[in-house]
């Protein structure tokens, strides 16, 4: 398991080597919109490859690939800037913030939420029922920030994977919207810690896997590790890259 005093030290070696050159910010900037994107699509049962995604977002058409999944890659362009003009704004996630994720992702004027209690084979439950939907998303988001104000988390990745998983649990939306949303939630919140979005490099199964498992047990220790993990390895990426001199 990576430890929170790794993450910080690799940090810093990162930011000892400011200033940084205007390749390198251009770099970082390309890394933070790729990752967010494969890693979300990925999960989302998308075939398109690192280098696919990589190209939607550079204005090619990536033959093979749903228009949806066209679209889909320019949401996160959208939501990248959504994120850091409402972490500018100093915004905890609440139902209102989590709706403006979820109409950007659905490119609809307005949320999607679920019709009936969809029984999720890949997450192995049944949510709540769709009548108490807004209400338990409520409960839900404002549990994680008292639990944050009461110093419940061990880190802000741990905060990360229980406001992610708290979302699923509640699945608020049509599709697989629920999942885009809680994934965005989740990388926003490590954005708002002062990091950038992250790959999690693993495959759709292993996810729906770590998610369920969360969901039973009612522990995101698993997926908290997770996400530790892909901040190191982003960080000694960018450490890296800046040593090259790119």
């Amino acid at each position: 398991m990576v430890s929170m005093s790794t993450i910080i030290e690799k940090r810093n070696a990162l930011y000892s080597l400011a200033p940084f050159s205007e390749g390198v910010k251009a770099l970082k900037r390309r890394m933070d919109l790729i990752d967010f994107t494969y890693s979300d699509l990925r999960f989302f049962g998308s075939a398109l490859t690192r280098e696919g995604a990589k190209s939607i977002l550079v204005g090619n058409t990536v033959p093979g690939v749903p228009v949806f999944e066209h679209r889909l890659c320019e949401a996160h362009r959208k939501l990248l800037n959504r994120f850091e003009a409402k972490i500018d704004m100093g915004l905890d996630v609440d139902s209102s913030l989590l709706n403006e994720f979820s109409v950007l992702l659905s490119g609809t004027d307005h949320p999607l939420y679920r019709k009936g209690e969809p029984l999720l084979y890949h997450l192995d439950f049944v949510p709540v029922d769709d009548e108490r939907v807004p209400i338990e998303l409520a409960e839900i988001l404002a549990a994680v920030r008292r639990a944050d104000r009461g110093g419940a988390y061990n880190d802000f990745c741990h905060k990360a994977a229980a406001l992610h998983t708290g979302i699923i649990k509640v699945y608020p939306y049509q599709a697989g919207f629920s999942e885009l949303a809680a994934r965005a939630a989740m990388q926003y919140e490590i954005m708002r810690a002062g990091y950038f979005p992250i790959d999690i490099s693993i495959s759709e199964p292993v996810y729906n896997t770590v998610c369920s498992n969360a969901i039973r047990k009612g522990d995101v220790t698993e997926f908290a590790d997770l996400l530790r993990n892909a901040i190191v390895k982003k960080l000694l990426t960018l450490i890296e890259a800046v040593r090259r001199g790119v």
